[in-house]
């Protein structure tokens, strides 16, 4: 822990060298309160991906150093952008659902690599809520883009825990693997859990959440492969 601790303290560039260096490339800090979060967010939150979960940092690499997840990022983020209008396109949530009431002090907080909080949904916050740096809501739809820094495993455990915060619709996609892979994560209340549909090489998504919206995959692998 001191290793780690003090190579979260060193510039920038040590910190993310640090990252590539371990397999898989992210640290885990435990009992990170949120004031140290906060302040963590504030000097590093341009380069690193941070996440807090239950109180437990997360930190990964940035995403320009695998260029092709972020340029197939940016091309999901485009196409769900122009479907929005009213709706919120955000980047960071805290998630109520996961947190433990008994302990205030770990909290969780995820960003995802797209997400879209419907206006009911969003309008259901007060005004003060609205203006936090990671509002109190779970989107209604999210989407996951693995890169080849992060595993299959996890990614999958993170789709789970969306669901579980009240995500109606989360989707995974997997470039990485051939055939490629989308999972479509929602929670069946009838089996009282949460399930997934898995499609491969698909052409395209459609939503069952975000009314009209079709994700073009062809675009997303397009944009990747540029690069």
């Amino acid at each position: 822990m001191a290793t780690v601790q003090k190579q979260v303290k060193g510039s920038d560039s040590e910190i993310v060298n640090f990252l590539l260096s371990l397999d898989p490339p992210r640290i885990i800090i435990p009992d990170c309160d949120p004031e140290q979060f906060e302040k963590f967010i504030s000097v590093n939150s341009r380069f690193l991906r941070i996440s807090l979960i239950e109180g437990q940092l997360e930190i990964m690499p940035p995403l320009p150093v695998h260029i092709e997840s972020s340029a197939g990022e940016c091309q999901i983020n485009f196409q769900v952008c122009r479907w929005c209008e009213d709706n919120e396109n955000l980047g960071a949530f805290r998630l109520l659902k996961l947190e433990d009431s008994n302990y205030p002090n770990k909290r969780t907080i995820l960003s995802p690599d797209c997400a879209v909080v419907l206006k009911d949904r969003w309008d259901s916050l007060t005004d003060d809520a609205k203006r936090t740096s990671y509002p109190p809501v779970a989107p209604n739809f999210v989407i996951e883009l693995l890169s080849k820094y992060d595993s299959a495993q996890l990614l999958h455990k993170k789709m789970l825990q969306w669901v579980n915060a009240g995500v109606d619709e989360a989707i995974s996609i997997d470039l990485n693997m051939d055939p490629s892979e989308v999972r479509i994560y929602s929670f069946d209340p009838d089996a009282n859990k949460v399930v997934w549909d898995t499609k491969e090489d698909s052409v395209e998504v459609r939503s069952r959440v975000l009314e009209g919206f079709v994700l073009n995959m062809q675009k997303v692998r397009r944009s990747m492969y540029l690069h």
